[in-house]
């Protein structure tokens, strides 16, 4: 609501404003006399500075509500940030124009939270949960507040709220929107309005998780947008020794999600921003009929609406068994959807394994085929821990008393088929569409130490010290980021302000960090150009490790590059649904993870690099060119120093005309990892020897090798030797003989 509520003359001494322009000179004074009354006894209102008292702030404060006539939704929530327990009764909140207060019994307990509602029973239709007090009406047994003066009816476009104690002492003091009071307990300008069904909410130290309290507005301006029903998850690491698998779209996606719900035994919770792929569908139908429960959350009104081929597999799944709801939005019957998107993509599966995608479950997002459709990355993390903590979100966003989660049903009688059947002549289009994407990347199980921590949006996607945000702030060597599409500004036109995260990126780079930005060319080509263009300059005016780039969907043949990922020092991985505009983090749900763990780094940063240099990196790799006679099979022991950063997961070995030359061990290694590659015998392509994972060397960094040669290799005959790809070095060669020398080095070269 935009309109003011008031109508009635606010106590100006309340607010330190001057006289009115009409005289109402008789009614404030007649009420400051009543409400001086109400708060000490005494015939002056006590607004003094607050003293040696226990400490309770207000924490949340909802006055622009969705419901008609609007006062009726408000509530007001307060918090004893104390380690113990403090007896309210007798304090009161003021408005400047009305009075509440609160019982003699009433209590608030140490490290606990009182919500006041205007009216309990519209206050539970809209939290679903009780209220601790009514103020404005009586609605139902929830215990009343004392209405001593006036009510408590809060303006849309700017008031107060005064909560004092028994004595009349002032607790704390919150002011929004155009409000003028300039009285004790607060300083400086009010809070910032908020829009309607938004919930005005104190900030949170990200450390401590304690509420902000400077008296100030300061404490009011987290950039998360509170709609009224989100959800308040916390950010969470969980930390285990155990398996993740790690795959690609288009590579393996298909295989990896079918296979996940082949092994399903007892559920499958499934919340993704639109399902059209058939050949998953069946999957799914196939656990219902082996007694797997199975829940799918959608989005009710994606870009296009819902596709007939959503509402075929919606109506296949109820048909089989399963349960299907819709996230909805219907203002016109009172149904205001939480998000403004469930754009969240993720499945949970027997409460032990999480799959988290940047992909919908589409035939472009998870091809059935895999020659065809988008860039994007997936994980499987088998963790209960991790399961159970989505599992909340799950169930927290599926929850049926929510008016904006809508079961699947054909031909109601408000909606009709809108979230039921197809049209009756539907006929499902299962042909597997293909392209000449070379699919190069197969999904790895990898082993050891993880920490997971979830992402959700907007709950913690845009903390400053964690989340996204954080693991960008905290790289020390590199940051790559691949994404649909990035816009420069966020904000809006007029108003424009910086974006959040691609500003932190770039503030990698100015700390020393290499930092490549890879969107792509289909898509909002024009706004990742002018991204592009905003970096590059940046780039080049301040002389920084910074490089942003079109992926070149056509070359690399696919059908555009849908991810959301980022990569920190090769180590930390952010696996999301979060696009990088304002709107994605701050009004959607979205979910993701960070994952820490080298080797998976070490994966998505391959994946990352063959997407950068747009395709096969064969002829970025290091190549040291033919050698030379003499030559003899030995171990060859050096260093290797590439001048651009290279994914390798072959050696290939340059043979003396006439022989059998080639390289029968392998090994390239640094202080934290190695790759070794044996060859298989005098079979297929024998000069060739494939390494146990790829890898990637990073652009000026030193590696270690140990290669052991057959018959006769090519060598070049010098202990240090430039390439055009970097510098390679013999520390030491020991020939079959077990003579040794210092200037052998063997003829290769390193490629994917």
């Amino acid at each position: 609501m935009a309109s003011q509520k008031k109508s009635v003359g606010r106590i100006d001494e309340l607010r330190g404003a001057g006289n009115h322009a009409y005289d109402r000179r008789k009614v404030i004074i007649l009420a400051i006399i009543i409400i001086g009354i109400a708060f000490n006894g005494e015939g002056t209102a006590n607004l003094s500075a607050p003293g040696t008292f226990e400490k309770v702030i207000v924490t949340e404060i909802y006055y622009d509500t969705y419901l008609k006539g609007d006062t009726d939704g408000e509530f007001i929530r307060i918090h004893n940030p104390t380690e113990s327990s403090i007896n309210i009764g007798e304090w009161q909140i003021t408005d400047g124009e009305g009075v509440i207060t609160f019982p003699s019994w009433a209590n608030i307990d140490a490290g606990g939270s009182l919500y006041l509602a205007y009216n309990a029973t519209a206050f539970y239709d809209e939290m679903l949960q009780n209220a601790d007090f009514e103020y404005g009406v009586d609605s139902d047994p929830t215990p009343n507040m004392i209405n001593t003066y006036g009510g408590v009816k809060l303006a849309n476009t700017g008031d107060e709220v005064i909560l004092k104690d028994e004595k009349g002492e002032i607790i704390d003091v919150v002011i929004y929107g155009n409000s003028v009071y300039a009285g004790a307990g607060w300083s400086g300008t009010p809070v910032k309005d908020v829009d309607e069904g938004v919930i005005l909410e104190r900030d949170r130290n990200e450390t401590t998780a304690q509420y902000e309290d400077t008296n100030s507005s300061a404490d009011w301006d987290d950039y998360r947008v509170y709609v009224v029903g989100q959800s308040h998850f916390p950010y969470e690491t969980f930390s285990f020794d155990g398996n993740v698998t790690v795959f690609t779209s288009p590579d393996s996606s298909f295989i990896e999600i079918a296979n996940a719900i082949d092994n399903a035994q007892e559920s499958i919770y499934l919340n993704v921003y639109q399902f059209h792929n058939f050949y998953l569908m069946d999957h799914i139908i196939e656990a219902i009929k082996r007694g797997v429960e199975v829940r799918i959350m959608l989005e009710g009104d994606p870009v296009n609406g819902i596709a007939d081929e959503e509402k075929y597999i919606a109506n296949q799944t109820v048909t089989a068994g399963g349960a299907v709801r819709f996230m909805i939005d219907d203002e016109d019957r009172g149904i205001h959807d939480r998000y403004a998107f469930n754009h969240a993509k993720y499945a949970l599966i027997d409460n032990e394994t999480t799959i988290v995608m940047s992909e919908n479950w589409k035939n472009t997002g998870v091809p059935t085929n895999n020659t065809f459709g988008n860039r994007g990355w997936g994980v499987i993390i088998n963790n209960s821990n991790v399961t159970n903590y989505f599992s909340g979100v799950f169930f927290e966003d599926w929850k049926p008393e929510s008016k904006d989660s809508f079961p699947f049903t054909a031909n109601d009688s408000i909606y009709g088929n809108k979230y039921g059947s197809p049209p009756p002549d539907f006929v499902p289009n299962r042909t597997i569409p293909t392209g000449n994407y070379s699919h190069p990347f197969n999904s790895e199980i990898i082993s050891g130490e993880f920490n997971i921590s979830p992402v959700l949006a907007p709950d913690t996607s845009l903390m400053q010290t964690k989340s996204i945000i954080g693991m960008i702030k905290g790289a020390k060597k590199s940051v790559y980021v691949e994404q649909l599409y990035i816009y420069k500004d966020w904000g809006t036109d007029a108003d424009p302000k910086p974006n959040l995260f691609l500003e932190a990126a770039i503030n990698a780079s100015r700390r020393g960090c290499e930092v490549k930005i890879l969107l792509d060319s289909r898509y909002e080509k024009e706004h990742n150009e002018e991204t592009i263009e905003y970096v590059r300059g940046i780039a080049t005016d301040e002389n920084l490790t910074l490089e942003a780039k079109l992926i070149d969907d056509e070359a690399m043949g696919i059908n555009k590059t849908h991810n959301k990922g980022v990569i920190v020092d090769r180590n930390r991985v952010l696996i999301s649904s979060i696009n990088w505009n304002e709107y994605s983090p701050r009004n959607n749900r979205e979910a993701g993870l960070i994952i820490e763990n080298e080797d998976v780094g070490e994966y998505y940063t391959n994946v990352f690099l063959y997407d950068w240099y747009n395709g096969p990196l064969a002829k970025f790799g290091f190549d040291t060119g033919p050698g030379a006679y003499p030559s003899i099979s030995g171990t060859h022991n050096g260093t290797i120093k590439p001048n651009r950063t290279i994914t390798v997961s072959k050696l290939y070995t340059y043979p003396c005309t006439g022989t059998g030359g080639h390289t029968e061990y392998a090994k390239i290694w640094n202080a934290t990892w190695n790759a070794t590659a044996t060859w298989k015998g005098y079979v297929g392509d024998w000069h060739n020897i494939s390494f146990n994972n790829s890898f990637t060397l990073l652009a000026g960094e030193t590696y270690n090798y140990t290669i052991i040669t057959g018959s006769y290799p090519q060598i070049h005959h010098t202990s240090a030797l430039p390439t055009a790809n970097g510098w390679i070095n013999c520390t030491e060669f020991i020939d079959v003989n077990g003579k040794k020398y210092n200037d052998w080095i063997p003829a290769i070269k390193l490629f994917l």
